[in-house]
């Protein structure tokens, strides 16, 4: 392929922000929604985690007790459902995966700022 016929149709054609400036609005508003669901998701996590622990008399020490598996749950049980109350189109397979693993990182990081001395 010559590269100035490739220059030249690159710039005959529109390019998708310039042709619909708000076309990407929506997708932008759906991302920062999702993605800042599930770092308060992975703070509340953590902090139910926490919760539980003391509430058995055992201190919130060591690694980050969650899973992935159970990010996927909560991000099933709380964004795609609120996504579905706002009248969002559904939570797809990659956005689930990305919001888990979101809410993931975001609980053992506020597991970590809390973490407390393992009792002997």
């Amino acid at each position: 392929m010559n590269r100035s016929a490739a220059s030249e149709g690159a710039a005959s054609a529109p390019s998708k922000p310039d042709a619909d400036p708000e076309g990407s609005a929506p997708t932008d508003a759906r991302r920062s929604f999702l993605e800042q669901g599930a770092v308060a998701l992975g703070q509340t996590w953590a902090a139910r985690w926490r919760t539980d622990l003391h509430r058995e008399g055992r201190p919130a020490a060591g690694g980050w007790p969650g899973t992935l598996r159970e990010a996927r749950i909560q991000v099933e049980n709380t964004l795609a459902g609120e996504l579905l109350h706002r009248k969002m189109p559904p939570i797809t397979g990659a956005e689930r995966e990305l919001a888990a693993r979101t809410a993931y990182a975001s609980a053992r990081i506020e597991w970590r700022r809390h973490l407390e001395p393992e009792t002997p």
